[in-house]
């Protein structure tokens, strides 16, 4: 029996062996000789369903591609929701006999995390009963969701030294992340709580998550706003760390008004024409043309963005959005800026440029 073995694991001072075909089956090997318990069930969440990093998990297969391809697919189950076999044959370059193979796998490790859908022929989450492999920390796994999955980023491998400047103490939940990001994916909605910065309190609403995106501090979300007593429905941007006590709505689709493909604000790009500002000469201003590589003869860069972004850029770029006579009544001075905006008087004919220019 000792060589369908699957794997061994410590537990309680025993060495366990699990049964590669009868994955109920265990032994136990201890000094005094090898018992066989045969109700193993009992015993099994013990040992199956610890949480590994990468490392752990590829000491634990001593098989590199097989590591890989189990948290890949913990990765899509846990951000996605589902995934089929062409999502591995795709990354990887495999057959779909391996393909299969790698999710017969996975299933080994977390029986009760995957399903199969006939109606919809993919393997679809388990959301009552799962239980990630792999520890993923919500950081890394937003990167990878928008950069794509990246072996360094699961194990947070760094090749050269670095830090984040500006790192947020508030730890971002990787489980709140992840029903934002399944509705993504799946077209549906969640209910939450989330703190209004204007309003200066957490109010009730329903969304439908469309995208995600960082704003150079923090990750943000897009979503189609539902159920605020403050009648402001329609698409906003939220921010994770804002974000609270978010339950799915798996079986609530998202109508074709609030899909990501009638957001106009996030499908519109704008012109941006930017000057050094007036405040800025000498050094500093020498030092703005090189990094932004500005127009040395007009002091000026163009730039295009999406609408719903622009906001954002005013914040990190510095840029002076005020018309000529309130620069130039300022009695406090224009020191806390980069640029100037340009062609503030062409954006004022964008509606969704009300907030960010009054």
């Amino acid at each position: 029996m000792l060589d369908r073995i699957l794997y061994c694991t410590t537990y309680n001072n025993w060495i366990w062996y699990i049964d590669q075909v009868l994955v109920d089956d265990l032994f136990l090997v201890h000094d005094k000789g090898t018992v066989r318990i045969d109700s193993a069930r009992r015993v099994m969440s013990g040992i199956m369903n610890n949480k590994y990093s990468y490392l752990e998990l590829l000491e634990k297969t001593q098989s590199t591609s097989k590591a890989d391809r189990l948290a890949y697919i913990d990765f899509l189950l846990m951000f996605k929701g589902g995934l089929n076999r062409s999502d591995l044959t795709d990354f990887f370059g495999i057959k779909e006999a391996s393909a299969s193979a790698a999710i017969s796998d996975y299933k080994k490790y977390r029986k009760d995390n995957v399903s199969y859908e006939h109606r919809e022929g993919k393997n679809v989450i388990k959301l009552s009963t799962f239980n990630p492999l792999i520890k993923f920390d919500a950081e890394s796994a937003l990167s990878m969701l928008a950069n794509g999955f990246s072996k360094g980023k699961v194990e947070n491998l760094k090749f050269i030294p670095y830090e984040r400047v500006a790192l947020l103490p508030k730890k971002l939940d990787v489980e709140m992340i992840s029903k934002v990001t399944r509705a993504i994916s799946n077209r549906t909605a969640i209910d939450c709580e989330y703190f209004s910065r204007s309003i200066g309190h957490q109010i009730k609403r329903q969304l439908f998550p469309t995208a995600i995106f960082y704003d150079g501090i923090s990750w943000m979300f897009r979503a189609y706003s539902l159920g605020s007593k403050f009648n402001d429905d329609g698409f906003k941007s939220f921010n994770f760390s804002r974000l609270k006590a978010a339950t799915e709505e798996p079986n609530k689709f998202a109508s074709p008004t609030q899909r990501i493909e009638s957001d106009k604000e996030w499908h519109m790009s704008i012109p941006v024409v930017l000057k050094v500002h007036p405040s800025i000469q000498g050094s500093q201003k020498e030092t703005l043309l090189y990094e932004f590589d500005m127009d040395r003869d007009t002091e000026q860069l163009t730039i295009s963005v999406k609408a719903v972004l622009f906001y954002y850029l005013v914040e990190q770029w510095k840029i002076d959005t005020r018309i000529a006579t309130d620069i130039n009544n300022d009695r406090r001075g224009n020191d806390n800026y980069n640029f100037l905006l340009i062609n503030r008087s062409i954006m004022e004919g964008y509606k969704c440029m009300e907030n960010v220019l009054k």
